[in-house]
């Protein structure tokens, strides 16, 4: 009985250092603000590791990571046989491996100064799909996205390869253009000067990258409580008592020219106010990004929102925009989002309108596998379809989680 004891005591004395218990994302959290909105909505975790106090002095005396730092600017000023200088900045299997080990080293030796980040991690919900993982695995997951992250942003706009989604994603220039090298050659090496943490020079490239190619859709509209003023404060109002659905979301549906909302996106609008007036929902969420043509300057959900207000006479207050979606993966992913941020209750069904065929597709396989490939899980959960263009069903708050793969709606 005695060594029993003793071995329970001492599996809780060294349980903290390995295993913490999983915290609920806050829905009151307030993010820490980086040298950039970009990077905060892309790469919060490199955000966390230059803000949090005391946390950066560890990370810049790691001999690993200051090598890998080293390494990487000496590349820049020395590109080794035919590399550019982008290529020297994108973190290679080695890299990632061996940050992996340093990170989860300084974990255990600095474990004062490294649970703030564990903790904020867990509160923003930006990681929530390693939420019921222990500290070092969601840190090793969390940092793995982020390097993938940067080297699928620097190929993309410097090889034009590897993009998801080529068409809507492309640089704005010819990447083969000498004007273009020439110019990511600059940002390269302005990116590999005055740094301290080795994640820096690859990151600075990946930002500088996607600003060069005016592809900062990220960030255009932030914050959404701004845009959604009027719902927001109408939202901390609402008896949902009264409600079976808290909200419903209009999925966008891009233009064929250039207008500014397509006639399916127009009806869709329609059906969703009909609804609307009957009482099923007190709350609208339309959805949509800048998506065809490519670079058009017009979001799909901001054009639905103003039809619906000042067209279909929806009040202002009632309808919430998520102006960045690009996919009908992401029109769901954000949707639950933005019911979680500005406070509805997401233990209820949400309603979903679209026409008829778009709504076979969500609910179908083929849509779930669309989405574990994308997002790497499915945003919502027990679909019901009840009507030809309409289904309803269960947020799933891994839609939090932010995406490092898609940097104009991660």
């Amino acid at each position: 009985m005695r060594i029993c004891l003793i071995n329970i005591l001492l599996l809780f004395i060294f349980l903290p250092a390995v295993y913490s218990q999983p915290s609920a994302p806050d829905p009151h959290y307030r993010f820490i603000a980086g040298p950039s909105l970009l990077q905060d909505r892309n790469f919060y975790l490199f955000t966390l590791m230059e803000r949090l106090p005391g946390l950066s002095a560890p990370l810049e005396k790691d001999s690993a990571l200051q090598h890998i730092l080293v390494n990487c600017q000496e590349r820049i000023a020395h590109p080794v046989s035919k590399e550019t200088p982008a290529e020297a900045l994108l973190f290679s299997d080695d890299a990632i491996r061996d940050v992996t080990s340093a990170l989860l080293r300084l974990s255990r030796q600095y474990p004062e100064q490294m649970a703030p980040l564990f903790r904020e991690m867990r509160a923003s919900g930006l990681f929530q799909l390693y939420a019921g993982k222990g500290d070092h695995e969601l840190l090793e997951a969390a940092w793995k996205d982020a390097a993938n992250g940067i080297n699928y942003i620097i190929n993309g706009y410097t090889t034009g390869k590897g993009q998801r989604y080529p068409t809507i994603d492309s640089a704005a220039f010819y990447v083969e253009a000498r004007a273009y090298k020439n110019a990511v050659q600059r940002l390269a090496g302005k990116a590999g000067e005055k740094n301290t943490l080795f994640f820096q020079p690859s990151l600075r490239l990946a930002l500088g990258l996607l600003t060069l190619n005016r592809r900062e859709e990220a960030i255009r509209y932030e914050p959404l409580s701004a845009l959604n003023a009027a719902a927001w404060k109408q939202i901390k109002k609402t008896d949902w008592s009264k409600y079976m659905y808290p909200a419903m979301v209009i999925l966008g549906a891009s233009p064929k020219a250039t207008e500014r909302i397509s006639e399916i996106g127009k009806n869709r609008c329609r059906m969703g106010a009909e609804l609307y007036r009957k009482g099923q929902v007190p709350f609208i969420i339309v959805s949509g990004g800048h998506v065809r043509p490519v670079f058009t300057t017009f979001s799909e959900g901001v054009e639905m929102k103003k039809y619906l207000v000042e067209e279909l006479k929806i009040p202002a207050s009632a309808v919430l925009v998520d102006p960045y979606a690009r996919h009908t993966t992401t029109n769901l992913r954000n949707a639950v989002r933005l019911a979680w941020r500005s406070g509805m209750p997401v233990d209820k069904r949400m309603l979903c309108v679209s026409d008829a065929m778009h709504l076979v597709y969500v609910n179908s396989p083929v849509f779930a596998q669309r989405c574990n490939t994308e997002l790497g899980y499915v945003p919502v959960a027990d679909i019901q379809q009840t009507d030809l263009y309409f289904l309803s069903f269960m947020p799933d708050l891994r839609s939090l989680q932010a995406n490092a793969m898609d940097p104009l709606d991660p």
